[in-house]
């Protein structure tokens, strides 16, 4: 396993702030720059304050391993709650995780006994290293919208917000919304904001705990997927095994011979144990 963990620490020395478990820790560890990087998103609410609402679930006590999902949750003076995640690959499926999300999110923005009409408000923020929706913007915005009139929006307070790392048109979104995107992408720093965030990555980088931490989830990841690929292996050449004796047997079977003669005939021409052809042939008389 030698080779995993030399892929482990080489996964680690180039690891950004685009790593699950670097922007876990990053943003749960330091809600001042939870607190601007919502205020550069969203500029427009002109929140004041964030505190944490990810010790109330108190699913673990680890903070980065509730499960193989890394996020972050946060909660504002008024009582909206955010979900921000970040996602490097692009598995088609952004819409039905936004919607994971929100019914995350709205399970705990009621409290017990209130009524429906005071729901607090959830935002589900994504920040892509892709263009999700291939239209070169920065930012995008999800509504819900009468199917009869597109001009009606419905309100459900509920708000989605996707980043583009990816894009090359910045023209839409604020210089701090720029920078912030440019340095998820190329990992390099352009304003105050990121360079906050750059010196707190080289932090948590420096971190035995959270060096201890990666490298024992990617161990784990990695040795699942390698003995995943092995029994994958196996399979495969059981398959071929199998077709090889099958064909043998129904060729064998063309010549109208016996069971013992087949299976004597098959075993000592592909110089194999009588009892693998004996069990093939039983499952093609089981299929006839």
């Amino acid at each position: 396993m030698w080779k995993i963990e030399r892929e482990v620490e080489l996964k680690w020395q180039q690891a950004t702030i685009k790593n699950d478990l670097i922007f876990t820790w990053l943003f749960f560890e330091n809600k001042k720059l939870t607190l601007r990087l919502l205020q550069i998103i969203l500029p427009e609410l002109n929140i004041k304050k964030v505190g944490d609402t990810q010790r109330e679930n108190n699913q673990k006590k680890n903070k980065i391993y509730r499960g193989v999902r890394f996020d972050v949750l946060a909660e504002d003076e008024k009582g909206r709650t955010y979900d921000i995640e970040m996602q490097v690959a692009n598995n088609d499926d952004l819409g039905k995780r936004i919607s994971y999300y929100q019914g995350k999110l709205s399970a705990k923005s009621l409290n017990e006994g209130e009524k429906s009409f005071e729901k607090r408000d959830t935002y589900v923020i994504f920040i892509c290293d892709f263009d999700y929706f291939g239209l070169n913007l920065p930012m995008y915005h999800t509504t819900t919208r009468l199917e009869e009139d597109i001009n009606k929006v419905v309100d459900t307070g509920e708000y989605n917000v996707i980043l583009n790392s990816r894009a090359t048109d910045f023209s839409t979104v604020s210089t701090e919304v720029k920078a912030f995107l440019k340095y998820v992408r190329d990992n390099k720093v352009a304003d105050d904001f990121t360079k906050s965030l750059d010196k707190e990555v080289v932090k948590i980088k420096s971190s035995t705990e959270v060096r201890e931490s990666f490298m024992t989830w990617e161990e784990k990841l990695a040795e699942v997927e390698y003995y995943a690929g092995k029994r994958a292996e196996e399979k495969g050449r059981e398959e071929a095994k199998r077709e090889m004796i099958t064909n043998a047997i129904k060729n064998q079977e063309k010549l109208g011979n016996s069971r013992q003669d087949i299976i004597d005939s098959v075993a000592t021409f592909l110089g194999i144990d009588k009892s693998d052809v004996e069990k093939y042939y039983d499952e093609l008389l089981i299929k006839k």
